[in-house]
């Protein structure tokens, strides 16, 4: 079961990834409100995949992630801002013609680049749990300018959306108001793909929202509840990510879909037979699934030491003379009984890895002795690859 001790270990490990993705969530639950009522479900996935796309370009040219993410994105933002009601041609169309072209060549970069397989799913999947400092600040310096200018702009934009026709009618400057939500929707969506990946991203546009929708027929309850969904899923899939050692982006992403289908439950059962009994229905099905959520953990040989306490020192607390030795110890089998602090451990190894390519290799197999938790053993892994003689 969920416990207080996991609640508090969760907040260490994740540190400011966990109020990051929780600011993820918000910010895609109500810009994929006026996502689906536009119908335009699939330019999360496109965007999403241009964002990664960007990232391996920059990655390779040594360039800053967000930079290229946000190029690639603001560039296909140009072209779908046009009125393509106007045309023959379905924006649809559009939008599978670059998720096509962009997911293509998001491998065929990383195909040439010489990174290894795990750098290669960092950029097309993410990982909350590594989550830099420079990460967080590019996130909150985009999402929160974005969720203001939703804020202020958000009766002509949701008119805009809901019905063009009538927008024009009373003199709203459409095309200036769908421009502006695709620009700030591709750099919301550009700050948050190195972390959050293609698939997290798709999910928190698409799914709360559209489970929102499912469940309320009036704007702002639905764009409540969505937040809500977004939020929940968040904290029940971290959770669940590490009591069962499972990768937290993928988590949150099956979670979310089990409750969009409840809702399809509740939707169901509510126009055949009544509110109540439908709300009974869907109450009991999300209790089952976090009750069996709570139950999954990891046994066997496959369990990983209890994460984060400060019982152990860490690397860069250690005198400088004794350092290595000082790793050493920390990393030993006989320490295999105690706690440790995997994430400590992991910039440690990487600190060594800038003077002491080979020295670094050679601590992160002794620590992957210890089974770390998976996403510690995945960049432990790359840290082999890139540095082993």
């Amino acid at each position: 079961m969920f416990v207080i001790d996991n609640v508090s270990a969760v907040i260490s490990v994740y540190g400011g990834a966990l109020p990051i993705a929780f600011l993820m969530a918000i910010t895609f639950a109500i810009f994929g409100i006026f996502v689906v009522l536009k119908r335009m479900v699939f330019i999360g996935v496109t965007l999403s995949e241009v964002a990664a796309c960007g990232v391996a370009f920059a990655l390779i040219h040594e360039l800053p992630p967000f930079m290229g993410a946000a190029l690639f994105c603001l560039v296909v933002v140009a072209i779908l801002a046009y009125p393509y009601e106007l045309s023959k041609l379905p924006r649809d169309t559009v939008l599978g013609t670059i998720f096509i072209f962009a997911s293509g060549m998001a491998i065929l970069l990383v195909a040439g680049s010489g990174f290894g397989l795990e750098k290669v799913k960092a950029i097309l999947y993410g990982n909350l749990l590594f989550a830099s400092t420079g990460d967080v600040a590019t996130i909150c310096a985009v999402m929160i300018p974005a969720l203001l200018a939703l804020l202020i702009f958000f009766r002509p934009i949701l008119y805009s959306f809901l019905d063009r026709e009538s927008a024009l009618s009373l003199g709203i400057n459409v095309w200036r108001y769908e421009l502006l939500f695709f620009i700030f929707l591709g750099l919301t969506v550009a700050a948050a793909s190195r972390i959050a990946g293609v698939m997290l991203v798709f999910c928190y546009l698409v799914v709360p929202s559209a489970t929102a929708l499912l469940l309320s027929r009036n704007m702002v309850p639905g764009i409540l509840l969505a937040c809500f969904f977004a939020l929940f899923t968040t904290m029940l899939g971290v959770m669940t990510s590490y009591q069962a050692d499972l990768p937290p982006n993928q988590l949150i992403a099956v979670i979310s879909c089990c409750f969009f289908v409840f809702a399809m439950i509740h939707n169901h059962i509510r126009n055949r037979w009544s509110q109540a009994r439908a709300a009974i229905v869907s109450v009991t099905l999300s209790l089952l699934l976090v009750w069996g959520l709570s139950t999954l953990t990891v046994t066997g040989e496959t369990a990983s030491p209890a994460l984060p306490l400060a019982s152990q020192p860490a690397l860069s607390e250690i005198s400088e003379p004794a350092a290595s030795s000082s790793a050493q110890v920390l990393l030993t089998e006989e320490n295999c009984e105690l706690p440790h602090d995997w994430p400590t451990i992991v910039a440690d190894v990487e600190k060594i890895a800038t003077q002491s390519p080979a020295e670094a290799a050679e601590k992160a197999r002794e620590a992957l002795k210890l089974n770390p938790p998976l996403f510690f053993a995945e960049h432990l892994n790359e840290i082999i690859a890139q540095h082993a003689e």
